[in-house]
């Protein structure tokens, strides 16, 4: 992969990123809040194979500080999907509901006071990266992800749902995220399935929200157990369906079915 190619993607994603933070400075809206942080995850995937390519660390070392700023825009995130997860469930619990405002207000004035150094951080690290950039050879783009593949498919053929499943997503979406501009890099030459990949992530991703309002709303405070029986019930149905969905991880996930099938 050339270094312009690198420069050019990276410079795409960086823009679109530095926008939604803009916009959510000044507006404090959690659509331009969750764009910010899903072109950070964006970015960060990009980094880890170019890193892992070369077998370096270099270019993450650069783009550490900002995970400070990702991190702070995760606390609102979380209060506010907390709120949205009591309102789908319609769990009316005012204590609950009113600090979970409270978190979102607090987080977001403390974000804007930080701007300033946030801003100067952003420009620090964009250019740290750039000054790390340079040529990827091929053969080590598709060992990552011949490497990341073959990762996946042996935790999937010993399949346990805990946070090793999760962290798996993780590996998924680095593949997905990273397909158009490693696809046109390769000239064409990636076997990757990226809507069963993407449709496997969503499952993982959607069974991992119900352990999350399992653990959040089996307080005692809630007293809400006919809802907790409700999303166990939607969690057992999101297993079944990654029992079924992670089965030729591997074959599946390569195209390799659908060639042999011409």
């Amino acid at each position: 992969m050339k270094r312009k190619i690198e420069k050019n993607y990276i410079n795409e994603l960086w823009h679109s990123m530095q926008a939604n933070y803009e916009a959510f400075v000044e507006t404090g809206s959690q659509e331009n809040l969750h764009q910010f942080r899903v072109f950070v995850k964006k970015l960060r995937a990009f980094i880890v194979l170019l890193d892992d390519a070369r077998e370096q660390d270099k270019l993450t070392r650069a783009f550490k500080p900002l995970k400070k700023i990702f991190r702070h825009g995760g606390k609102i995130r979380e209060a506010y999907i907390n709120l949205q997860l009591s309102s789908h469930y319609d769990l009316k619990n005012e204590d609950f509901i009113q600090q979970q405002v409270n978190e979102i207000e607090k987080e977001i004035i403390n974000f804007k006071l930080n701007a300033r150094k946030y801003h100067k951080i952003l420009k620090q690290v964009h250019q740290a990266i750039e000054e790390e950039l340079k040529e990827t050879q091929n053969d080590r783009i598709n060992n990552f992800y011949n490497n990341q593949l073959a990762q996946i498919a042996s935790t999937l053929e010993k399949l346990e749902f805990t946070e090793v499943l999760h962290n798996c997503r993780k590996q998924i979406k680095t593949l997905v995220y990273n397909r158009k501009v490693v696809g046109k890099a390769l000239n064409g030459n990636l076997n990757l399935n990226a809507g069963y990949l993407d449709q496997l992530q969503e499952h993982i991703g959607n069974w991992h929200d119900t352990v999350i309002a399992i653990q959040l709303f089996s307080a005692p405070a809630f007293n809400s157990k006919p809802v907790i029986a409700k999303i166990k019930r939607q969690s057992t149905r999101l297993r079944k369906s990654i029992n079924e969905l992670s089965k030729d991880f591997y074959v599946r996930a390569t195209l390799k079915a659908e060639v042999e099938g011409h």
